[in-house]
């Protein structure tokens, strides 16, 4: 008798503790899920120095004179050396979900949920986590944290790899609610969109308008981009509109349906009259 045994893993990670001192300790949690192409570090830390930085680095086999930061609706790019007074003064760069450094055909990114200050010098990527200064507030950072970071290593550029809709993911977990329903209840997209370049950053009720929706979009590559957006409900009118939802002009909707150009990092701002029907 032959018995072949498959022993199928998952999830695995690693966990461990480290005291930086006698009233400050980290414990972190590395982990790498069979799905997921990223290895995430969840990281809670008890923080009570004075006048220390705590980063966390990860030096990169990658190699660009460019590294690349998330801003909200869009990203810019911050060398990642120091040859002038300007890149000096540049040594940490605001963002948001995630940065990174590519070269041709391959690169690292680094992702986040709650954590702005990054910075990239020659290879090494690096997150500002926390801080303890005196002043003006000399409690900034006390205490317990919570926070997630991960890495995403992948091949081709950074708009091709998934990045822009995992570092969503990451920022927004999957809720689950237990309810009672019935056999027949199907998954449902209330929007679709055909290009992933095109993000649906909003979807909420209007402000000023009744039985309306507001969609608000924009191009997350840094190109010309267009897209088909679809829908489930029934709509009746579709109206562009600025930031403050005040109306512009109206826009043909056609077979359940919306045709969009986009320009690079365009937002775009629909208000969806819902019919009756």
């Amino acid at each position: 008798m032959h018995i072949n045994l498959f022993i199928l893993i998952y999830f695995v990670f690693f966990k461990f503790s480290l005291r930086i001192s006698e009233e400050s300790w980290i414990t972190q949690e590395i982990s790498l899920d069979a799905v997921s192409p990223f290895i995430c570090f969840h990281t809670q830390v008890e923080w009570h120095e004075n006048r220390k930085f705590l980063k966390v680095e990860f030096p990169v086999n990658v190699r660009s004179p460019n590294a690349t930061y998330e801003i909200q609706f869009g990203h810019l790019q911050r060398p990642t050396h120091f040859n002038t007074s300007w890149d000096w003064a540049r040594y940490e760069v605001c963002g948001q979900k995630w940065f990174n450094l590519s070269e041709h055909n391959w690169g690292c990114s680094i992702m986040n949920n709650n954590k702005y200050g990054f910075s990239t010098r020659g290879n090494i990527m690096s997150i500002s986590l926390l801080r303890a200064p005196k002043s003006p507030d000399n409690e900034a950072d006390m205490g317990s944290h919570d926070f997630k970071y991960a890495v995403f290593p992948h091949t081709g550029n950074f708009q091709d790899s998934g990045l822009i809709q995992h570092s969503y993911n990451f920022n927004n977990k999957i809720r689950v609610v237990p309810a009672n329903v019935c056999n027949k209840v199907k998954p449902v997209s209330f929007f679709q969109l055909t290009n992933e370049a095109i993000v649906l950053e909003t979807v909420k009720k209007a402000e000023n308008e009744v039985d309306a929706l507001v969609l608000r979009a924009y191009e997350s590559f840094g190109g010309h981009n267009s897209t088909r957006i679809v829908s489930q409900f029934g709509i009746s009118k579709v109206q562009r509109c600025d930031l403050l939802e005040r109306p512009q002009e109206e826009l043909p909707w056609k077979d359940d349906g919306l045709e969009l150009e986009f320009k690079p990092f365009e937002i775009i701002t629909l208000i969806c009259f819902l019919s009756n029907t």
